[in-house]
């Protein structure tokens, strides 16, 4: 006979799920982790010849990625927007 094996959730995992299951229950909204992974979501975004060289200039004067420049100042302008 074969044993089927489960795979046993770990404590982080379970602490997660539970707090998670707590927040749906009362309606709250969970707290999101500004350091979490980048694999939420992805979009494409087109650029034209002067935009993209104002990004890699700007991204190559920041010492950051082009990536991590447009991350960057998102959150930023975010910011400045809310106050």
């Amino acid at each position: 006979m074969v044993k089927v094996r489960e795979r046993k959730p770990t404590s982080l995992t379970k602490d997660k799920s539970i707090e998670q299951f707590g927040n749906e229950a009362d309606g709250a909204t969970p707290q999101l982790d500004p350091n979490a992974k980048h694999d939420f979501k992805s979009i494409r975004v087109s650029f034209n010849e002067f935009e993209y060289e104002k990004l890699v200039k700007a991204a190559e004067l920041s010492g950051r990625s082009k990536v991590n420049f447009l991350r960057y100042a998102m959150l930023k302008i975010g910011a400045e927007e809310e106050q």
